[in-house]
């Protein structure tokens, strides 16, 4: 007999009723009586011995060594049981079941190609998932017949971490420094298939505002299907530091000037401003920058001439750099050969 067929029927039974008693509330005895003769009629069908079917939920487990799970295995095998009623009723009703365990190392091996996989028939799990059923619960057939896997030769190789954020500081404060990630390289594992495009790998994408501070901080790897990664959180260190702001005059040289003639400009230096962190304040000075006016960029064949000064920076650390003037006028005076 169909269980669920018959729960069913109460139930349409039950709210035919209800709607009857709100048309009519002398119906109330009638319905009564109803459910009474159907709380009996339920308890006479529980009795009886029903046929039906459940879903039990499955877990893998003991994959072969340096192999990982492709795709999306079946989770739910349909079991076919036999029992009375009552003891039937729970499956249906919710019951909570714990997920029976397949230990994958022991399903037969199959090979296509390049694919690995593994399948299992269902009938020999029989005895498995008996064991978990109430007493007096009688496994008929295990649906589908054949449980198959799918798994791929498991990679591993060593990319560098990038650290994924936004960075806000408070007025005058800034990044004073390269940016530390401990370790700063992390080793991922996973499909040959995937690892193979993996270049590098970003942490998981946090924001932060106001700093004012040296910001240190453990961040986890942001995740990617079927990649694992070893460790799976590093360390990200920030510098931060107060900027002031520092002036210096730079001497202004003079490049491609022919030998037949001397280059004098006016003034001979510009004025450099700029905000460096305040612990290096004191370490930079006119020699880390290079001021130049270019003989070639002179646009007229008529002397003297003005002439753009172009201003070079190796430094790292320092903001927000302007000079004056931008233009300086250059005097040429012709060399005597006999000199």
């Amino acid at each position: 007999m169909d269980l669920k067929a018959n729960i069913n029927k109460w139930a349409e039974t039950f709210k035919a009723g209800l709607k009857k008693i709100k048309q009519n509330r002398d119906l109330l005895v009638f319905l009564m009586f109803l459910v009474l003769a159907t709380f009996l009629w339920f308890l006479n069908a529980l009795r009886k011995e029903y046929t039906t079917t459940i879903s039990y939920p499955v877990k893998y487990v003991e994959f072969p060594d340096d192999y990982i799970l492709l795709g999306k295995p079946q989770r739910k095998l349909q079991l076919k049981i036999k029992s009375l009623g009552y003891t039937v009723l729970p499956y249906h009703m919710g019951k909570i079941l714990t997920p029976e365990l397949l230990n994958v190392s022991e399903f037969k091996r199959m090979r296509n190609g390049n694919h690995n996989g593994a399948f299992v028939p269902t009938r020999e799990l029989i005895k498995n998932f008996s064991d978990k059923l109430a007493n007096g619960v009688e496994l008929v057939e295990i649906y589908p017949d054949t449980l198959f896997v799918h798994f791929e030769k498991k990679q591993r190789k060593v990319v560098p971490v990038q650290f994924n954020s936004s960075l806000r500081f408070e007025q005058q404060f800034y990044q004073s420094g390269e940016i530390a990630i401990k370790p700063d390289s992390v080793e991922v594992s996973g499909p040959a298939s995937i690892i193979d495009s993996i270049l590098f790998v970003s942490t998981e994408f946090s924001e932060y505002e106001g700093l004012n501070d040296s910001l240190v901080k453990n961040v986890n790897i942001a995740r990617q299907n079927h990649v694992h990664f070893n460790p799976a959180k590093v360390e990200v260190c920030v510098p931060i530091e107060p900027f002031t702001q520092k002036k210096i005059k730079v001497p202004i040289q003079h490049v491609n000037v022919p030998d037949s003639l001397s280059l004098k400009s006016f003034p001979g230096e510009v004025n450099v401003s700029f905000t460096v962190a305040v612990s290096q304040f004191n370490h930079i000075s006119s020699e880390d920058f290079v001021a130049e006016v270019d003989y070639n960029s002179k646009t007229s064949n008529h002397l003297p001439d003005r002439l753009k000064v172009k201003l070079h920076s190796y430094t790292k650390g320092i903001k927000n750099v302007n000079y004056s003037p931008l233009f300086v006028e250059c005097l040429f005076e012709k060399i005597n050969s006999n000199d």
